[in-house]
């Protein structure tokens, strides 16, 4: 699965690469499965509209409080659900 993670969740696109999803650099050009970010920085809004990042269809994941297991479910099941 491929995904793109804001630059600034770092600690996220490790993760994501240890655990074997295949993370997209802004330069790419790719179609992304997924797109994660902070949506309260603005990050999707920072998500620049001139890069070669293909954005259709893609689910995306505002990563907000949510934990790396959390964050897996919603790729896995491409949906959100109260996980409590």
């Amino acid at each position: 699965m491929k995904v793109y993670v804001s630059d600034d969740l770092e600690y996220v696109k490790q993760k994501l690469l240890k655990k074997g999803y295949t993370v997209v650099k802004d330069n790419e050009s790719s179609t992304v499965d997924a797109i994660i970010c902070n949506l309260k920085s603005g990050a999707l809004s920072k998500l620049s509209f001139d890069n070669n990042i293909k954005k259709e269809g893609a689910l995306i994941i505002d990563c907000g409080n949510k934990s790396i297991d959390d964050i897996e479910y919603i790729l896995n099941n491409r949906a959100y659900n109260n996980l409590y």
